[in-house]
């Protein structure tokens, strides 16, 4: 095919529709009119031969061709747009959009400050936040995530990854438990409830693994994709919970919660990522607020202190 022959207007098109799976909100991302997208759907349509949308019944479906194009089309308009953004990009009038998912700890208590200092330097960037879900990997892979604060894991093909900090798992028990006063045994795991937490990407049954390793006498009672959630379950009750230390150590829930070292010689260690889309590594706008986040959260890191944490053990310093 004739390069020279093809229509590149109708890409950012095709990458509204193909995001918005709707004309109408399609144009409003476009700032362009119905009518004018729906032509631009019916170029679209011929050009690729294929319907693009389907309407079944009362909603309306991408086609099997438009889901396989979904992250070409996306890693193309991102680059191209990449090459005009990195000849103009300045921080104070860019207007950009992006995704960032984390943990609830992380979107709770680290992020939000970080965004107003980032604010301050650039007004005009938006963003979305995304708590990790079991659907986020399928989100990060279609490319609808930017950027990911604490991927535990090996990361997907095509992106880019930088270490945070690195991490273990410990117990968490109320301060009228049984076993509050003294070191925890694979006969307490046994013998009261466990309630997991488990909330990140990448690694979601990492607590599961090592608590199958402990003993297969263990009763999880209950899953739950964040702290202040798991911290309800076992508050006055005789339950453990099982979580990050970290997240323990930025327990500002509930000051009735002992943090416990889990039984054996073996709990393991793990890092968190920061993981984002290969496409845009060289985005100066992309860099410029990634470096930016990860700096702050760093610094959150490191200025945090051990003892204003709700810990019966001695912990070493975060950094």
């Amino acid at each position: 095919m004739n390069l020279y022959r093809l229509n590149l207007n109708l890409l950012p098109g095709l990458k509204a529709l193909l995001d918005t799976q709707s004309v109408s909100k399609a144009a409003k991302q476009m700032h362009v009119t119905q009518s004018a997208m729906s032509r631009t759907l019916a170029q679209l349509r011929e050009a690729l031969n294929d319907p693009i949308l389907v309407r079944q019944g009362n909603r309306i479906f991408l086609s099997e061709k438009a889901i396989s194009l979904s992250e070409d089309v996306n890693k193309v308009v991102t680059e191209a747009a990449t090459i005009f953004e990195n000849q103009q990009f300045d921080p104070w009038t860019t207007e950009k959009n992006f995704t960032i998912a984390s943990s609830y700890v992380v979107l709770d208590q680290l992020l939000p400050e970080v965004l107003h200092q980032f604010w301050k330097q650039a007004p005009n960037f938006n963003f979305e936040l995304l708590q990790f879900s079991p659907l986020l990997n399928h989100k990060l892979e279609a490319g609808e995530v930017d950027l990911v604060l604490g991927y535990v894991g090996k990361p997907p093909a095509s992106f880019s990854s930088e270490l945070l900090t690195t991490d273990t798992i410990c117990a968490l028990v109320h301060e009228d438990h049984p076993c509050a006063g003294r070191d925890l045994t694979v006969e307490d795991l046994e013998t009261y409830p466990v309630v997991r937490h488990s909330a990140w990407l990448g690694s979601p049954h990492f607590i599961r693994d090592h608590l199958d390793s402990l003993s297969d006498n263990i009763r999880i009672a209950a899953k739950t994709p964040s702290l202040p959630i798991s911290l309800q379950m076992v508050k006055n009750t005789d339950k453990i919970l099982i979580t990050m230390k970290r997240a323990a150590q930025f327990n500002i829930y509930d000051d009735s919660m002992k943090i416990k070292e889990l039984p054996g010689t073996s709990t393991p260690e793990f890092q968190y990522n920061i993981v984002w889309p290969e496409y845009w590594e060289h985005n100066r706008a992309h860099r410029w607020f990634r470096e930016f986040i990860i700096s702050r959260i760093r610094i959150k890191l490191d200025d945090f202190q051990p003892e204003m944490a709700l810990v019966e053990m001695n912990v070493t310093e975060i950094g």
